[in-house]
């Protein structure tokens, strides 16, 4: 046996082993094809083999008809493994199958009687080339039908191939590429040998089957090849809402669905067989789960802009029907909203705890010692003296005031947490808004005798709501008021700072610590400070502040020396860049 044919069979042998294995996957369309396909290159290529190494023609006819059992069929099956393979199976219709079948039919009728009409070979000999001898055929009318129809498929396979590589990306795309590598050397030489350009005349395009061999085997052991159907892949990834990341064996990036790519913007085409270290390299806890294969789901948080993204994973193991892992697959499933909602719904748990405590304590405490002063008064009024019931009376007012604007912040900010308080901006001269403030305060300053003064300009104006703009000062004049000695000092300033205008509370009262300070306008602290003559507080009022200013597009901050003073400062927009835009 010569060498050539020697190759041609290992040739054989080694694409039947890959027929075999391919046996497996007959349960998919283009496994089912894909077999059906190698079984015919592997028939082909063993006939030929003895063909070329028999000398007498009666032999050579023989091996030539039983190869044509495989040469006429390679190229039908391989349009139906690529339609299959490409998800066109729709265009696998009855008459598609029905052609399939006659063409090759009509190649094996012709040519197996070709005794009897010379239409398909009009003459043939054998020719002696050196190590072996060939058949050398003169073409018949009936031998162009199998050249028609082999061509006209492999040309609708190749555009198919084509357009697959061109749009898609990831593993489908270089098993596409493979597909089409491992077909193109036994065409291209089948081409010159009906060009009359082949070596002495002889079809090699059975030797063009061993490098169909090599990229076949690739494509199934390095890429999977029918260990999951690309095209099915495709489209559940575009269907899915979740992100799906694919890695190979190696953690090498092979795929990616649109979901996943609106997470991270850097999953892109150019990351495709890169590792995946390069685009979680933020990401260390996801990296760490997915080199130990471990399945759990966990949550991380990414940044996305100026906001977070809150990311769910798992991570999830791909075998192939013997068990053995082919790569795994990173789930990632967007809850941001649904941990926003429960991040809002505990601090709402909060908030409404904290509701309660002030109903409880900061509202039956005060309503509690009013009761028992009147109820003292009534008592004994007759046995008091003025002096005494004036005490009383000014204790009963400064508790009654206090309640009563507890009672008023506590309606404003219900109402503002359910929505219920809409923003109204106008042009508000902001002396005669701090001048109606004090003069509701009047009582309240002149039960402690404090005395304000007001630095503020005629023409210093916001944009502004005129009714938040009112419950935000009346709670930080009301709460500097508090927080002063008899005959103390409130001085009210505001001052243009750029686009804005800076109005400015101080006070000379007994100042806050650092601990009230940085806390001063959240729920963690547990009770407020009492005020110099005992006056009790909840400091709803400034935590309703800080919410109204900013609904304003405003801000506020405090600051204070413990023993000496305090200074609240609130920005809001000047109403002159207003007038100017």
């Amino acid at each position: 046996m010569n060498i050539f044919s020697i190759l041609l069979l290992f040739s054989s042998f080694f694409i039947t082993v890959l027929a075999i294995y391919s046996y497996k996957f007959k349960g998919t369309p283009s496994g089912k094809y894909f077999f059906m396909l190698l079984s015919s290159i592997a028939l082909f290529s063993f006939c030929y083999a003895f063909e070329i190494d028999s000398h007498r023609l009666y032999y050579k006819l023989f091996w030539l008809k039983a190869g044509y059992l495989g040469l006429a069929t390679i190229a039908p099956l391989f349009l139906l493994f690529v339609l299959s393979f490409t998800g066109k199976e729709k265009y696998i219709t009855h008459w598609l199958i029905g052609l399939i079948v006659v063409l090759p039919l009509f190649t094996l009728v012709a040519n197996y009687t070709n005794d009897m009409h010379h239409l398909y070979y009009t003459n043939l000999w054998v020719k002696n080339v050196g190590m072996f001898s060939v058949l050398v055929l003169e073409r018949g009318i009936l031998y162009w039908p199998l050249i028609a129809y082999t061509t006209l498929f492999n040309l609708v396979s190749v555009v198919l191939l084509v357009g697959i590589i061109v749009k898609k990306s990831g593993s489908f795309r270089t098993q596409s590429v493979l597909i089409l590598l491992s077909t193109l050397p036994p065409w291209f030489i089948n081409a010159l040998y009906l060009l009359r350009e082949s070596p002495n005349g002889v079809d090699f395009s059975a030797f063009g089957f061993m490098f169909t061999a090599i990229f076949i085997s690739f494509a199934l052991f390095n890429y999977h090849l029918l260990g999951f159907i690309p095209i099915a892949l495709e489209n559940v990834f575009s269907s899915m809402h979740d992100g799906v990341i694919l890695l190979d064996s190696k953690n090498r990036i092979v795929n990616f669905n649109t979901a996943a790519n609106c997470m991270f913007k850097t999953l892109d085409k150019e990351i495709i067989g890169e590792n995946v270290n390069k685009l979680l390299k933020e990401q260390e806890k996801l990296l760490v789960k997915i080199e130990e294969k471990n399945n759990e789901v966990f949550t991380f948080c990414m940044e996305n802009g100026s906001n977070p993204m809150y990311i769910q994973a798992k991570v999830m193991q791909i075998t192939d029907k013997r068990d053995i892992t082919i790569g795994q697959a990173v789930m990632l499933y967007d809850i941001t909203e649904e941990t926003i909602s429960r991040e809002k719904l505990r601090v709402s748990n909060e908030t409404k705890d904290k509701l309660f405590s002030i109903v409880a304590h900061d509202l039956r405490g005060p309503m509690g010692n009013m009761m028992n002063l009147l109820t003292l008064i009534n008592e004994q009024y007759d046995s008091m003296d003025a002096s005494e019931i004036r005490e009383m009376m000014t204790i009963l007012d400064s508790q009654t005031q206090n309640t009563y604007r507890l009672i008023e912040n506590l309606l404003y900010w219900s109402r503002s947490q359910l929505g219920q308080i809409t923003r109204t901006l106008e042009i508000v001269k902001v002396k005669v808004l701090i001048s109606d403030v004090t003069d509701i305060l009047s009582p309240l300053l002149k039960a402690k005798e404090i005395s304000v003064e007001l630095y503020i300009d005629e023409d210093i104006e916001v944009l502004a709501d005129v009714e938040m703009s009112r419950i935000v000062f009346r709670n930080i004049i009301s709460n500097s008021v508090k927080y002063c000695n008899i005959g103390g000092v409130v001085s009210i300033s505001a001052n243009r700072n750029g686009n804005n205008i800076a109005i400015v509370v101080e006070d000379n009262g007994i100042g806050m610590s650092e601990t009230t300070l940085a806390s001063l306008f959240s729920w963690t602290i547990e009770r407020s400070v009492p005020g110099t003559n005992r006056e009790q507080g909840s400091r709803l009022g400034l935590i309703l502040c800080k919410e109204f200013v900013e609904k304003q597009s405003g801000s506020i901050y405090a600051e204070s020396e413990y023993g000496k003073w305090s200074r609240f400062t609130v920005t809001l927009p000047s109403a002159y860049q207003v007038q100017i835009s």
